[in-house]
């Protein structure tokens, strides 16, 4: 099916591209995610604040106007998609190789350079908001001073010519479709955008690529052409690692998000009219203060009516009778069901200023919602992550740098997920200083269990070496 797909390619693009099209997911609907998430949009479902307060018109001919009604957007989406990431690869994660070797330390020094933590947390992000988004891997050419140039020289591997360089792919610059066989698998992977030409004509570009090669087309002579020669893209697998979910987030919360919206809206349009004071006045007023008077009075004139009764004016301020603690508690609760429900811990002030000193095994427990949350997105984070480094890795055996290819045949690695909770350092030495006197774990491990130096092993060399031999005490002759 490959095979036929990439000859048809040639002959007949367009046929191809449409059928790997049909595949993707649907642009429009991500669009309406993007709007949602990062511009406010609340007119997209008929729940939502911006098609229940709407705008209108009062009067009529001349003396018509517009009045705008309150339509308020809280920004539930973004703190449930930021704390989720958060949660998952908001610290740095630890990969620990099964040896030591010059391909390890080469991959960890790609990592860093390419500074693939901070991509995964944009992906992961990106997943959340948009449902997908991609991380590509390519082959460059190594500036003559560049950052990684240095790093070669130190590791000794100054006369690699090549590097491996990465790039966030996400929906708001093109479009992407991993095109799957019957099984599963992903055997293509199709990235389409538009830029402009030297001519400043806006033409259509497409990039294909299989577990060999890449492939790139473009419309610039009118329609869709396959141009070049078949190209390698230098890694033994598509370079590519896609990462989707069915929807957004914060949709298991959608229909409490929009409620509190626009519960919340409705309550500002009617304070509008009724929390400042609004005088009646019943009757002929004499005279009326000037806002600047002190001792304000009204003055309203005394008639007799026809029984002998004194007849005269009143003034009194004109108050709503509203059901506060009633809009209160749906808000409460509405707010409360929308963080319970996301997995989403509410780290308002008036939430923590009470915390006071709290243990690490408490702050955790706090925060377990969050933590369960994490903890059963972890195995896809693995699986991307893994990802990542088998993708790294071929690239560096097959094109930069071959000879370490020797090294990957043993090579694998245990990924661990780090807390951003803080720990509670003064009773993880407790314990730890507790079980390292009693015997029970060596000095190595309570370095590598309080997880406060980078390198356990070289520490251990610093201690071992700051310890002083006792100086031989000279034995006076009897």
């Amino acid at each position: 099916m490959e095979e036929e797909l990439l000859l048809q390619l040639k002959t007949d693009p367009e046929s191809v591209i449409e059928k790997i099209r049909k595949q993707s997911k649907d642009n429009a609907t991500i669009t309406e995610y993007q709007k949602e998430f990062k511009d406010h949009d609340r007119t997209i479902r008929e729940s939502q604040v911006g098609n229940i307060q709407k705008d209108k018109v009062i009067g009529s001919g001349e003396k018509s106007k517009s009045v705008k009604t309150v339509k308020i957007p809280i920004d539930f989406a973004r703190k449930i998609v930021s704390t989720a990431t958060a949660f998952e690869v908001g610290k740095p994660v630890t990969l620990i190789p099964s040896e030591v070797n010059a391909l390890s330390d080469l991959i960890k020094m790609i990592w860093k350079t390419n500074r693939i933590d901070s991509l995964l947390q944009k992906l992961v992000s990106l997943k959340k908001s948009e449902t997908q988004g991609a991380i590509q891997f390519y082959i460059a050419d190594i500036a003559d001073n560049s950052l990684f140039k240095k790093i070669l020289n130190f590791l000794k591997l100054g006369k690699q010519v090549k590097e491996i360089k990465s790039k966030l792919l996400d929906n708001s610059k093109g479009v992407m479709t991993p095109f799957f066989d019957g099984s599963g698998n992903m055997i293509l992977f199709m990235w389409e955008y538009k830029a402009k030409n030297q001519n400043d004509q806006e033409i259509n570009h497409v990039e294909i690529w299989d577990s060999e090669n890449y492939h790139y087309l473009n419309d610039e002579g009118g329609k869709m052409a396959y141009l070049d020669k078949v190209m390698l893209h230098g890694f033994d697998r598509i370079p590519i690692v896609y990462v989707n979910q069915d929807e957004p987030e914060w949709f298991v919360v959608r229909e409490l998000i929009d409620r509190f919206e626009t519960s919340l809206s409705k309550l500002g349009g009617s304070n509008d009219y009724t929390a400042y004071p609004l005088l009646q006045i019943f009757g002929t007023v004499n005279s009326f203060p000037d806002k600047d008077d002190s001792g304000k009075i009204l003055e309203f004139p005394i008639k007799i009516d026809d029984d002998g009764k004194p007849v005269h004016g009143k003034a009194e301020f004109l108050t709503a009778d509203n059901a506060a603690e009633s809009a209160k508690l749906e808000f409460d609760n509405v707010k409360d069901l929308i963080y319970s429900i996301s997995h989403t811990p509410d780290l308002s002030f008036d939430n923590v200023k009470g915390l006071g000193t709290v243990s690490g095994v408490a702050l955790k427990l706090l925060f377990l919602d969050a933590v369960i949350k994490a903890t059963m997105n972890e195995g896809d984070n693995r699986t991307m992550i893994e990802r990542i480094l088998n993708i790294i890795t071929s690239g560096v055996v097959k094109t930069t740098n071959t000879g370490l290819a020797k090294f990957s045949e043993s090579l694998y690695y245990d990924i661990v997920f780090n807390s951003i909770i803080p720990d509670d350092v003064k009773t993880a030495t407790d314990i730890i200083t507790s079980l390292k006197e009693a015997g029970l774990i060596s000095t190595i491990s309570a370095i590598k269990l309080l997880d406060l130096v980078e390198n356990p092993e070289d520490e251990l060399k610093l201690i071992n070496s700051e310890v002083k031999v006792p100086e031989p005490v000279e034995k006076i002759p009897a």
